[in-house]
């Protein structure tokens, strides 16, 4: 019975000791194999019970020889409170650890354990700990360097690498193009002598002589071609020239190769600048599409060729009907279409062909010599292709401000006013987009000129004779029937709403700039609508005691160069008001809101007495009288007055 007993326990043993572990819960049957064998249970609180095992069976078993038995502890389920009030420590998933055996005594393995760590509470962690300094160790220190050698140390790495890199690129000509950049810097200065440049130049021939192409296309060997074509005698260009007379083309739509195309033409003899031009042929209209080789078309077409050059340059647009046509003797396209008529509508649909991809090309567009074939177009081509102005104006949409403020864009415009009889459509198209712009074209030099033609056509005093002449080459044109005053008054009742409220909200800027100060009395004068607030606001600028040399370093209305003859014009105008049938008067205006008070002041300045002389002259002649009365009380003080022209003529008037 004693045997069985033992027999039983040694079994349940070695079961409970094996790798293989069962577990059964309640949710199902779980199988897991381990390597480690189960902790001898400890009750809390209570006795541990511990269980001796020979060495040879715990090995047998899975265990090592001296340690705990093998196996894993027992499954727990996930608690979140009791994790977070446990302090972190590292598990060892069964990895296998570095482990440092200490000679004991029994001969038994001890890992090394880490001396703890205290957390941030006061709590021993586990970690391993930094590592202090000991006094008397070394301490490597960083140099500190101020902001200025930072920048320098930065500047000099680039330039260590741009050399580095260049010199990978360039190879055997890094060392030529570095020894030419340094002869042309020296070069270029003015205190260079005409021998010391006549040596450099021969120095920098020798360096570049075979090389040019090669230095034609870099940013900044280029710019030592440019000033060798600058310095350089006719021969030197001429050699320039042989070495890229193949690759012209591809100089002139290069970014920085085009300089050099340029340079040539500035400065080479007539038979080199027609040589270069030689090159375009049959290049020219690829050459206008490109943002940089159509500058070079367009400074040889205007600064640098001869009537034949021009018309080699222009007659690639008129297309291959002209081509075919054309002779030595009838060489224009004028001769060509008076000698062969029934080639009329051909040579016309080539050239709408040619130029409707450039007029959608704002870069090419704006070209003189894209502007000359235009004009021939429009000159030949038939009536139905040239007369549909509404088709015309719908496609400048969306561009008339640049129209405006163009040298020659905005005499369209006045075209435009002069002959469309669809005010409506000007209206629409034309006028909405100017006056949501106002401050950007009333500013502009040629933008004014557009809003003073609404005011005033063809003034001489806005308008030179030569482009009155050319706009009245428009009159009593087939396909404009109605009455001009009548179109003018149409569009003027458009713009002068617009116009009065932009001057009430910058009389300041207007009346005390030069260029906007002449617009301000054609507003007056020509608008439609009550003028009353543009004026009064005017007369406002100048109610404040005129103080001479100004305050704050401003100038009083009356003493500014331009203030004061807005003044004199806007009295003198009262006289042009009164024949126009209309009913404010400036003078009336400007006195009541002033003051004589505050006129009399007016005498102590030369402008401003210039300006009561206007007043005395008015055409209104209760304003006339009214500021003589006020002017007789000061009489003596004007006679004692010195060098004051205006104060002397003032006196004058009063005396009459």
């Amino acid at each position: 019975m004693i045997e069985n007993v033992q027999n039983f326990t040694r079994c349940v043993f070695n079961y409970l000791s094996s790798p293989l572990l069962l577990h059964l819960s309640v949710c199902g049957m779980y199988v897991r194999m381990d390597s480690k064998t189960r902790k001898p249970f400890s009750p809390k609180g209570g006795k541990k019970f511990t269980q001796k095992v020979n060495d040879s069976k715990a090995t047998r078993f899975g265990g090592k020889p001296s340690s705990k038995p093998g196996g894993k502890k027992p499954y727990k389920p996930f608690n979140s409170t009791e994790k977070k009030n446990k302090s972190w420590k590292p598990v060892d998933n069964g990895k296998k650890q570095n482990r440092f055996i200490s000679s004991k005594t029994d001969g038994e393995s001890q890992k090394r354990k880490k001396p703890p760590l205290k957390s941030k509470r006061g709590e021993e962690a586990e970690g391993p700990a930094a590592k202090k300094m000991k006094k008397g160790d070394f301490k490597p220190r960083m140099k500190e360097m101020t902001k200025e050698e930072l920048k320098l140390n930065r500047q000099q790495r680039k330039k260590e690498l741009k050399k580095n890199r260049q010199q990978m690129e360039r190879k055997d000509m890094f060392e030529i193009i570095c020894q030419a950049k340094k002869v042309w810097g020296t070069l270029r200065r003015k205190d260079c002598d005409t021998e010391s440049k006549t040596k450099l130049m021969m120095e920098l021939h020798d360096l570049i002589h075979g090389k040019v192409k090669q230095m034609a296309f870099a940013h900044d060997s280029v710019r030592v071609l440019q000033c060798f074509i600058q310095f350089g005698s006719h021969e030197q260009r001429r050699v320039v020239f042989e070495e890229l007379k193949d690759d012209i083309i591809g100089l002139s739509k290069s970014q920085y190769g085009s300089h050099v195309v340029k340079k040539l033409l500035m400065y080479g003899n007539k038979e080199l600048v027609a040589t270069v031009m030689q090159c375009f042929k049959g290049q020219v209209r690829p050459m206008l599409r490109h943002a940089a080789a159509s500058s070079i078309i367009e400074y040889a077409y205007n600064d640098k060729a001869v009537l034949a050059q021009r018309l080699m340059l222009t007659e690639e647009l008129y297309g291959n009907t002209f081509a075919v046509c054309k002779s030595t003797v009838c060489n224009t396209i004028e001769k060509v279409m008076e000698g062969n008529p029934d080639k009329l509508n051909g040579i016309i649909d080539e050239m709408k062909q040619i130029l409707t991809p450039m007029a959608q090309k704002e870069q090419v567009i704006k070209h003189s010599l894209v502007h000359k074939v235009f004009l021939d177009f429009f000159m030949f081509a038939p009536d139905k292709q040239r007369t549909d102005r509404k088709v015309i104006i719908k496609t400048m949409k969306t561009y008339m401000v640049k129209f405006a403020t163009g040298e020659f864009g905005h005499l369209v415009l006045l075209a435009v006013f002069d002959c469309v009889d669809d005010t409506k459509l000007v209206k629409q198209a034309v006028l909405s987009e100017i006056l949501s712009s106002l401050d950007e074209v009333i500013t502009n030099k040629y933008g004014k000129k557009v809003l003073l033609y609404l005011l005033s056509p063809r003034d001489p005093a806005h308008l030179l004779p030569e482009i009155i002449r050319m706009l009245q080459q428009g009159d009593g044109n087939a396909h404009s029937k109605k009455d001009a005053a009548i179109r003018r008054k149409e569009l003027l009742d458009v713009v002068s709403p617009a116009l009065l409220d932009y001057l009430c909200n910058n009389a300041h800027t207007m009346v005390t700039d030069k260029a906007t100060s002449v617009t301000v009395s054609d507003i007056l004068a020509s608008a439609c609508g009550d003028l009353r607030p543009a004026m009064t606001a005017v007369a406002q600028l100048a109610n404040h005691e005129l103080v001479p040399g100004g305050t704050n370093n401003e100038l009083h209305m009356a003493e500014h160069p331009a203030g004061h003859l807005v003044l004199k014009w806007l009295i003198e105008q009262d006289l042009t008001l009164a024949e126009a049938g209309k009913e404010e008067r400036f003078s009336r205006i400007l006195v009541d809101t002033v003051g004589t008070d505050i006129l009399k002041s007016w005498v102590k300045a030369n402008r401003g007495a210039m300006v009561l002389c206007s007043l005395l002259n008015s055409c209104d002649t209760s304003v006339a009288a009214e500021v003589k009365t006020a002017l007789e009380s000061i009489k003596s003080e004007l006679s004692s007055i010195r060098n004051n022209k205006g104060a002397e003529i003032l006196l004058e008037n009063l005396n009459k």
